[in-house]
C-alpha cells in the first residue's frame, strides 16, 4: 500500500503500484526518492508516517501546523538533527528537509525525513512491564546517557523543552534516543526575549514554572528529565504524584525504597521548583552522575605511638636512597599487549594489557569498543581512554573526502574547540585522516586525537582523549594501539 500525505485528501490509502495518488493527483514517490506507507501518529504540530527510501526504513514528519511559529520551530528541529550527530539522537542527512506540493495546491508542505529509531519509548518500555519501577543500576546509566545527549544540545547552544518518556526512546542493543526536537529553541534567544511571544510547550507533571510563565532555559531539560526519572523509578505519572503532594513538594520518595540517598537527592535537585537550586549545567550534572558509580570510601586510620615513628622513619630511610640510586636506570621493559577482535565489525587491534576493554553493553556505552587507561587514584574520575566507533554508510556511500568534510565540520562546530592538526594519515593500511584539537568536557580541558578511515562502506574512527596536560604520557600507547587496527 501506498499513502497520501496530502492532508486535505479526502482518501488517502493507494495501491503499492500507483505513483499518483487516485483520490487526489497528488505525487506518492515524495522527492523521487520515499515511499510512503503508513501513518505513524500525529501529535503537536506534526503528522509522521514511516516511509521505504529503497528498502530502508525510515521516518518522514509533516509539519500540521503551517503557521509562522511552527514553521520555524520545525526549521529549527531540522537544523538541530543535522548539525549534531551522536547515536543517542536520531540522524537526519543533509538533505533531509524539503517542502512538497501536493497536487492542486499552492501551499507547500514542510518535510523532515529522520533515522527510523527501531524500538519503544520509555512510557511503552513501562506499560509493557506493567509499570514495575526501573531498578538503580539501570536508572544511573541511562541518566548518564541522557546527561550525554543534553550535554552535546547544551553545548550547541539548544535545549530540548519537552522531555518525557514518550520522547524517549530505547535501541535494542540498549542506547537510548532522545527525539522529537520539535520545542527546542536557542539560548539566547530566550535570554534576550522575556515575553509572552516566546512559544510555549507543555507536557502536564513534566513542564516546568519558569516554562509555563515563557522562560525556559537550558535547566528546564534538567527539571523535565529528573520528573521522567521519578516516573520510571516509582512506575507513577508525576501528575498523579503531584496531585498527591503537599502545595510546594513532590513526595516520590516513598514509592521508591530501593533508590539510593545519593541519587534519590541528584533527582530532587535537578527538579528543585527553583531553577538556581538546579544543577547548573550538562557537566556539573555528569560529575554528579559519576559519583554515583564512584564505590564508598574507608578512611586509612594509623595508630597513635611506635608505628607513627617508623613511618617518619621509612620516608626519610626512602629519600636517603633516592640521593644514592644511580641516575643511568635502565629502559622500562615494552608493555604487553593483548589482541582484540570484533568479528561483527570486521576488525582487530592490539591494547596495553593494564588498560580496561570493554565492549558496547547498551544501556550505557553506545561505542564499539572502549580502551581505558588504569587510574592513576581515587580521584582520578576520568581517565585516558582509546575509542572505536563505526559509521554504517551502506545507506548513503560516501568517500573519505566526502566524510572527512562533514567530521571536520562537526568538531568545528564544538563550542571551545580548537584544531591543533587537520592532515591525511594512514590507518589499517588505508588512506585515512587525522585530527588534533582541545576542547572542554565535564569542566574539565580535553585533548583529542581523532584518525579516521572509509572502508567497506565503513567509517572506522578511533579516538584518543585525555586531559589537555596529561596527553603526551599515553600517546605513545594510544598511537601504538591505532597503529595497529586491521580490517578485514
Amino acid at each position: 500500500m501506498s499513502y497520501c500525505i496530502n492532508p486535505k485528501c479526502p482518501r488517502p490509502q493507494n495501491p503499492e503500484n500507483v505513483s499518483f495518488c487516485q483520490s487526489c493527483g497528488s505525487q506518492l514517490v515524495i522527492e523521487g526518492r520515499y515511499w510512503v506507507l503508513r501513518p505513524l501518529g500525529k501529535g503537536g504540530f506534526g503528522q509522521t508516517y514511516e516511509v521505504n527510501e529503497g528498502s530502508i526504513p525510515k521516518v518522514l514528519k509533516l509539519l500540521t501546523y503551517n503557521e509562522p511559529t511552527g514553521v520555524r520551530l520545525f526549521q529549527q528541529e531540522a537544523h538541530v538533527l543535522m548539525r549534531l550527530r551522536h547515536p543517542g539522537l536520531p540522524i537526519v542527512d543533509p538533505d533531509g528537509y524539503f517542502t512538497f506540493t501536493p497536487n492542486n495546491s499552492r501551499e507547500p508542505l514542510h518535510c523532515l525525513v529522520m533515522e527510523k529509531i527501531e524500538g519503544v519509548n520509555l512510557q511503552q518500555w513501562l506499560e509493557n512491564r506493567s509499570h514495575q519501577p526501573l531498578a538503580m543500576d539501570l536508572a544511573i546509566d541511562w541518566l548518564e546517557q541522557l546527561a550525554r545527549i543534553l550535554h552535546l544540545v547544551h553545548s550547541q547552544n539548544y535545549f530540548h523543552r519537552d522531555i518525557k518518556p514518550p520522547n524517549i526512546m530505547l535501541r535494542p542493543n540498549g542506547q537510548l534516543v532522545l527525539i522529537d526536537f520539535g520545542a527546542v529553541r536557542e539560548v539566547t534567544e530566550t535570554i534576550e526575549r522575556r515575553s509572552n511571544k516566546i512559544t510555549r510547550i507543555f507536557s502536564r507533571g513534566y513542564t516546568p514554572l519558569e516554562q509555563m510563565e515563557g522562560a525556559a532555559e537550558p535547566r528546564s531539560d534538567f527539571f523535565a528529565l529528573g520528573r521522567s526519572f521519578a516516573c520510571l523509578l516509582t512506575g507513577q505519572e508525576p501528575s498523579n504524584l503531584e496531585e498527591n503532594s503537599p502545595p510546594g513538594k513532590f513526595i516520590w520518595r516513598t514509592l521508591a525504597p530501593g533508590v539510593s540517598k545519593p541519587l534519590a537527592d541528584l533527582i530532587d535537585d535537578m527538579m528543585a521548583y527553583s531553577v538556581n537550586a538546579r544543577p547548573q549545567d550538562t557537566q556539573f550534572l555528569l560529575q554528579r552522575i559519576a559519583k554515583l558509580r564512584e564505590p564508598p570510601r574507608t578512611p586509612t586510620k594509623f595508630p597513635v605511638g611506635k608505628k607513627q615513628v617508623l613511618i617518619g622513619v621509612g620516608v626519610a630511610t626512602a629519600i636517603a636512597l633516592a640521593a644514592i640510586v644511580p641516575k643511568i636506570l635502565p629502559q622500562p621493559t615494552p608493555e604487553k599487549l593483548l589482541l582484540y577482535q570484533n568479528t561483527e565489525n570486521n576488525f582487530r587491534m592490539k591494547y596495553p594489557e593494564k588498560w580496561e576493554m570493554k565492549e558496547s553493553q547498551g544501556y550505557f556505552d553506545p561505542n564499539i569498543v572502549t580502551f581505558r587507561a588504569p587510574k592513576k587514584n581515587d580521584s582520578d574520575i576520568y581517565p585516558e581512554d582509546i575509542i572505536v566507533t563505526i559509521d554504517d554508510l551502506s545507506s548513503k556511500p560516501m568517500s573519505l573526502d566526502e566524510y572527512t568534510k562533514i567530521s571536520i565540520t562537526q568538531i568545528k562546530e564544538i563550542k571551545d574547540t580548537k584544531v591543533l592538526e587537520d592532515s591525511s594519515a594512514m590507518l589499517a593500511n588505508t588512506k585515512a585522516h587525522k585530527v588534533i584539537f582541545t576542547t572542554r568536557e565535564e569542566d574539565k580541558n580535553i585533548k583529542k586525537m581523532q584518525v579516521w578511515t572509509v572502508k567497506n562502506n565503513r567509517a572506522y574512527t578511533i579516538t584518543y582523549t585525555a586531559n589537555k596536560d596529561e596527553y603526551s604520557n599515553y600517546l605513545k600507547s594510544a598511537e601504538t594501539v591505532i597503529n595497529s587496527l586491521e580490517i578485514n
